[in-house]
């Protein structure tokens, strides 16, 4: 779909606003201008940020000898993962930027495919939602997205996109999973429903 339909008195206010803001509103827009479910993709709880933010940056990044993680700037994380993560192939942005988007859903774990997952942007703001939403939501934005992670609940793994390098890969946390296998709830995991990851 075209950019004609698009509703733009957002984009006019935008100004008068901190940079970071501006995705928020975007995608707030695009809930509202798709008919996103709601109980299938929201913004996370206010309360809940910072221990989702603090959980995924001490499970994927290298942080010996580092301040805490800045709550509203995450960009550039990407630089600093930690040791002995499993990468995937890494994927470049290509020709559609919804093509390349919907590659998120072949490097979820088939298992896990159906479960919620965080959404979190390099300015700070954490969702949680649906594959298929977070998909829809991300094929829609225009300008103001920049890195992103879709992130399992259990940080056993994640999909980053950098926007300066132009690609995405995923990244598998083994120490989560080693942990979950040990744990009775993650037998249910390996039984095929999947409530840890």
């Amino acid at each position: 779909m075209g950019n004609e339909w698009k509703n733009t008195e957002w984009q006019k206010k935008l100004k008068n606003k901190p940079v970071r803001y501006w995705i928020r509103d975007e995608i707030e827009e695009i809930i509202k201008e798709e008919q996103i479910d709601r109980k299938r993709f929201y913004e996370a709880s206010k309360y809940d940020h910072f221990r989702i933010i603090n959980r995924f940056y001490y499970s994927f990044f290298a942080h010996e000898n580092r301040r805490k993680p800045d709550t509203t700037d995450l960009g550039c994380l990407w630089l600093r993962f930690r040791k002995g993560l499993e990468q995937s192939e890494i994927i470049r942005w290509g020709e559609g930027w919804c093509e390349y988007i919907s590659i998120i859903a072949s490097l979820i774990p088939t298992e896990c495919a159906d479960k919620m997952h965080y959404l979190i942007l390099s300015q700070g703001w954490v969702y949680e939602g649906y594959i298929p939403e977070i998909i829809a939501v991300l094929q829609e934005t225009d300008c103001c997205l920049d890195d992103f992670c879709v992130v399992s609940k259990k940080y056993a793994y994640m999909i980053v996109h950098t926007d300066d390098g132009e690609c995405m890969f995923s990244l598998t946390n083994r120490n989560a999973i080693s942990y979950m296998k040990r744990s009775p709830q993650a037998a249910v995991c390996r039984q095929g429903s999947c409530t840890s990851l």
